[in-house]
């Protein structure tokens, strides 16, 4: 995939409409579409709610419907080596981070 394309894909999926709960939970939820047909393709959970944050679950926070997303390896920074989570550089530690939605999880560590 060339960087045209990339660049193409990340300013084509935003968030769209409001935020809401689902009816199982209190965690907050932003639906996310493409921007050229409109079509909702996943979403995002925004805030999870304190239940959800101690319950046995796999962390991620985006989900995409099958029948709208395939997946494609990423290559690191090389181009050479498909990208794989378990070899991905730790995150420097911001000062300027935004707590505005900071789980209570989040806080304690």
């Amino acid at each position: 995939m060339s960087r045209e394309s990339v660049t193409e894909i990340s300013t084509t999926v935003d968030f769209i409409g409001s935020c809401y709960f689902t009816e199982i939970c209190q965690c907050k939820v932003k639906n996310i579409a493409c921007l050229k047909c409109g079509n909702v393709v996943g979403s995002h959970v925004i805030c999870p709610c304190k239940p959800c944050l101690q319950s046995c679950n796999n962390g991620h926070l985006w989900m995409f419907h099958s029948q709208a997303v395939f997946g494609i390896n990423r290559l690191d920074p090389s181009g050479v080596n498909v990208l794989l989570w378990g070899n991905l550089p730790a995150l420097e530690e911001s000062t300027e981070e935004d707590t505005s939605c900071t789980s209570e999880e989040e806080f304690i560590r």
